[in-house]
Order: C-alpha cells, then structure tokens, then sequence
C-alpha cells in the first residue's frame, strides 16, 4: 500500500463544498471553525460551570468503568506531564436510550450559549437523527453518539469504527489529540482473531505503545488542535490519542447523500447489533416508533429508493 499521508486540512468549506466533496465520495477531512469561545472551554472554565455533575468514565474503547463527577475526573487526572498507562476517559452522552443514567444533557444545557454549529455542516437532509421540524442542531437537539469528550494527556479511543454506518464528527475547542485513520476496506486486515460482540470494538491494537509509530502503517494521520473539527466519515476505522489534555464534542449523524451503506445496513435486517437499541431510540424521539429495522426500510422505502437512484445514476 502507498505510504501513509496528512489527513486533508481545509481553512473554509461551505456546506455544499462538504456533501459534494466529502460526504458523497466518504472522505475524512479537518476544518478550521471559529465558531466557540476558546477561553470558555479551558478545564477551569468547565469545573466551574459544571463540576458539580456526574460523568460516564470509559476505558480506551467503550466499556464504562465509572460514573463519577466532573470536578473529581478534572483533579485526578488534569495535569500530568508524562504519558501514563490506562487513562481512563469521559465521554458525556446525551441520553442514548430509554434508561435511567447519568446522561450528559444537562451539561449539554449548560455548555450551549459557548459554542455554534459549524456552518458547513448540514442541519437539514439527515436520516438520523430523525425530526419532526426536518432541521437538528447539535447544540440543542439530542444526535446519536454526542458526547462531551474530557480526557487526560495518554487517554486513547482504540482503533474502531462507528456504528450503523454513521459518520461522526469531533470538534475540538481544547488540548491536542492526534489520530490515524484507516479506510474501510482494510476492516478484515485489522480484525482481531478475540471475538467481539459490540459495534464498535474487535479490531487490534495499531499502536499498543502511545509513541511508537502505528503498525500496520495507517492510509492518514492527522492532529486537531483548538478550532478544528475533523470529520469521520462511516466504515473508517480511526485510533485517537491525546496528546495534552482534552476537551471536544462529538456527535453522530447521516446524510441522505451518505448513506448507501446505511441503506444496506437496514436491508439486511441487523437484529443483532447492540446498538440498534440506540437508532431505534431516536426514530422514537421524532415520533417514529419502530420494533424491527424492517419496519424502518418499510417506512422509508420510497425515499430510500430515490436516494439510491440519484447516489447510483
């Protein structure tokens, strides 16, 4: 394979530069944003507005370790210079499902007023999440997978891919993180011989130590720092690892001219898949109540079918 390269950084994009020439061909990109109040989002700024809360503390993929509060993750593991071994992560959902938890919605609330959805990205045209209104915005409204990410120098996010062929992205508003991305046809290549249930794990670990090169050489690295947002587009796998302390938000969404494999996904009918309790979850918020991924593909049939045609022609 070609040597690894520099993921594409782009200074401005509008949002039909960004269907037409990232999301359709499903390609990862970096653009700037200007669009938060740095000085906000610094780990003082945020225990202040927001200690007091509890957060879901994970492992270097997706396994919850702890709930604990913001202010006491912030004192443990904020500030340390070197890299250390199983630092754990916060990754702060808005509700996911219909269950009890210490979900990240108030803190999203609290956070609102600081930043913007960047320009570029659709609010409109979107099959998850659902909406009434036919508009969402990642500031207000609930989106698969949104999370408030906090996590100490040496957090990781191991190597994945995101679940229901969703792109994702991760707005950066403090620290550095660097990451490498692999394309979706190496999946079988990286598949771990462990088997793995979840959507998002059962790859192997492309760089068991923090700073060592990643083996097998990765298709692109990248770093975001402050005012980037990077963009994930589905079937990529991608390994994160922070660099100084972090701050971002990320969220999950697809676009009609994305979603092809989402499409598939549904016809194959993917009663198994643990995390299609968390699609379910927000058809059900947009009025859409639905017991099975057939009843989705019926619902949408004729839609789906029109995107097919126009994203095949």
């Amino acid at each position: 394979m070609a040597s690894v390269q520099n993921i594409e950084y782009r200074e401005t994009l509008t949002e039909r530069e960004f269907i037409e020439e990232y999301v359709k061909p499903n390609r990862p990109v970096v653009v700037k944003d200007t669009t938060f109040k740095a000085e906000c989002w610094s780990p003082e700024a945020l225990a202040e507005l927001a200690g007091d809360l509890e957060v879901q503390v994970y492992d270097t993929l997706f396994a919850l370790q702890e709930v604990s509060t913001l202010k006491k993750y912030l004192d443990e593991n904020f500030g340390h210079s070197d890299f250390r071994d199983q630092v754990r992560y916060v990754r702060w959902y808005n509700q996911l499902k219909a269950i009890d938890h210490a979900w990240g919605d108030e803190a999203f609330d609290r956070v609102k007023h600081l930043w913007s959805k960047p320009e570029f990205l659709p609010a409109t045209d979107l099959l998850v999440p659902a909406s009434q209104s036919g508009y969402v915005d990642p500031v207000t409204d609930g989106f698969p997978y949104r999370g408030i990410l906090i996590a100490a120098k040496g957090a990781r996010t191991r190597l994945h891919t995101d679940p229901f062929c969703s792109d994702a992205v991760v707005a950066q508003f403090y620290g550095v993180k660097d990451f490498v991305m692999y394309s979706p046809d190496r999946a079988e290549e990286l598949r771990d011989t462990v088997p793995d249930s979840t959507s998002f794990g059962g790859f192997i670990d492309v760089r068991p130590n923090a700073l060592e090169k990643c083996q097998p050489e990765p298709d692109f690295h990248g770093v975001v720092g402050p005012g980037n947002v990077a963009y994930v587009p589905h079937g990529w796998l991608h390994d994160v690892l922070v660099l100084e302390d972090s701050v971002s938000i990320t969220w999950n969404f697809i676009h009609e001219m994305g979603s092809l494999e989402f499409i598939d996904y549904l016809m194959e009918d993917p009663h198994a898949d643990p995390e299609l309790e968390v699609l379910k979850y927000f058809y059900s918020r947009a009025g859409e109540n639905y017991s099975s991924p057939s009843e989705i593909v019926k619902k949408y049939s004729e839609r789906f079918a029109e995107i097919e045609d126009a994203l095949t022609a």
